[in-house]
């Protein structure tokens, strides 16, 4: 079994084993659940007693398992409450997003899939780095280009690509990198590194793109859309 990482709400916990027990349920309910469905989910006593009264033919005994687990993660997932513990399935600063961690030493290679699948249809890329404009930093950029396959408009915010002009010896793929005017986004007080794929997918990056080649140091990059 799972490790038991999270708690329900009361109406929550009623849908989920509606849904576990094929009854009929909330479709838009178990939906935005399983989102955030790592391992199984915590239920209290009243919660499974209750369900025995709500659903027909309930077998109780199958959840008893998990009953009053102390969760991993110390949340509870609810639809209608924001504040801590709580964490709101439809809307919440908590979410659960797809992310990749490669050790030291790890080979890079499925991460590179991933992003060249991610860029292949993409109109335009964004890409905010402020150590960018540093040379073995724009060398990394230009292989992440060829690597990744990208053929769409890159851009920069202002600031980066001012400094990236300053180099004189810029290569034809780096020099074919544009301003950010047309997605007009601020980047003030934001992540260190990120890449946006046509203003809808974020991916954050936790070191430098030198990294994705570099197998020196861990790679970690995050996945949400926006």
């Amino acid at each position: 079994m799972g490790a038991f990482v999270m708690r329900l709400s009361d109406k929550l916990a009623l849908e989920y084993l509606k849904f576990r027990n094929q009854c009929e349920f909330d479709l838009r309910c178990i939906g935005a659940l399983l989102r955030y469905f790592k391992g199984e989910f915590i239920f209290t006593k009243e919660q499974l007693s209750y369900a025995s009264k709500e659903i027909a033919s309930f077998d109780m005994s199958r959840f008893l398992p998990l009953l009053d687990k102390i969760p991993k993660f110390r949340l509870i997932l609810c639809d209608d409450n924001d504040k801590f513990p709580n964490v709101n399935i439809f809307s919440d600063r908590i979410e659960n997003n797809l992310s990749a961690t490669f050790k030291k030493d790890d080979p890079r290679d499925k991460a590179i899939e991933h992003f060249k699948a991610l860029f292949k249809d993409a109109k335009s890329i964004f890409i905010y780095d402020n150590y960018l404009y540093e040379n073995h930093n724009l060398a990394s950029l230009e292989k992440f280009i060829e690597e990744c396959k990208i053929q769409c408009n890159i851009y920069l915010d202002r600031n980066t690509y001012n400094k990236i002009k300053t180099n004189k010896n810029l290569s034809p793929k780096i020099k074919k990198i544009a301003i950010d005017k047309a997605h007009n986004l601020n980047n003030k007080n934001t992540h260190d590194r990120y890449i946006m794929i046509d203003n809808n997918i974020e991916i954050i990056l936790t070191s430098g793109i030198d990294y994705l080649f570099d197998t020196s140091k861990d790679f970690t990059y995050i996945i949400r859309e926006i």
